[in-house]
């Protein structure tokens, strides 16, 4: 994430000394960082276990691996907020872990498009298979499966409606494809108060909004049914087709760009 615009977050979530904020789709916390300059204190969740333990191959040039100062509490500690991290878990955002109550004055995130990371959560549509005595095994692997987008989206106001304090903010991007995008394409919840919805350019077809909610209300029974009886909470199955429709655009640009190559005879 581009240090400016994780700045513009956190200045979105009105982030402030002793908050506690948290990215459930952490990566490698440079959300977290602009978050804990705020004096905030910080931790996050991730899927990915090598970018959680900071494992795996290295984006620095002309190195192979990872080493030990490529991790997220080495990043504070670079920019002196070591102070400010509480920590990071490899876990599911589609599962509950946490107990439920308003834990985090702000949750700050850049969830997965299906660009450049995947979108997977864990499970199978095949039945799992358990040793006779119904446990697993200790060397057990959980599967993925497909997180489609409208989940991912659904997941996360849902979240954020039962752990966010009243009064706190959501702060997220939104991948939209441009020629298709109205405002009713913006995912709601009955406990969340849309505040602002900015649109960062990425190209002539595709953009994303930067969404920032309010919590005003704490989550009741019939909430959890507001999809079925109002449509503005229903979520919008579109997103799902955002990564097919983000490379179907380059291929048509890569197209025109070939047919010039043509006619210039280069």
């Amino acid at each position: 994430m581009d240090a400016g615009l994780s700045f513009i977050m956190a200045n979105q979530a009105k982030v402030k000394e002793n908050d506690l904020v948290f990215d459930p789709f952490v990566g490698t916390g440079s959300l977290l960082v602009s978050c804990s300059h705020f004096g905030a204190y910080v931790c996050g969740t991730d899927i990915d276990y090598n970018t959680i333990h900071g494992k795996g191959r290295s984006s620095r040039k002309n190195q192979t691996w990872r080493g030990p100062d490529e991790n997220i509490r080495a990043n504070l500690r670079q920019y002196k907020t070591e102070n400010m991290y509480v920590d990071v878990m490899v876990s599911d955002a589609s599962k509950p872990v946490w107990r439920n109550a308003a834990l985090f004055d702000a949750i700050i995130t850049d969830p997965p498009y299906g660009i450049r990371e995947s979108t997977r959560r864990t499970g199978s549509h095949k039945d799992t298979t358990k040793s006779p005595d119904g446990l697993y095994a200790e060397s057990h692997v959980p599967v993925s499966q497909a997180y489609h987008l409208s989940d991912i989206f659904t997941d996360l106001l849902n979240f954020s409606a039962r752990h966010l304090v009243l009064g706190g903010r959501l702060v997220y991007w939104l991948p939209v494809y441009r020629p298709e995008y109205c405002e009713e394409m913006v995912p709601l919840h009955p406990c969340l108060q849309l505040i602002s919805n900015c649109e960062q350019t990425l190209s002539s077809h595709t953009c994303r909004r930067l969404i920032t909610m309010e919590k005003i209300k704490e989550p009741e029974e019939l909430d959890s049914l507001a999809h079925l009886s109002d449509p503005r909470f229903s979520p919008y199955q579109g997103h799902n087709a955002f990564r097919e429709k983000y490379f179907s655009g380059l291929n048509k640009r890569s197209g025109k760009d070939d047919t010039k190559a043509d006619v210039s005879g280069k």
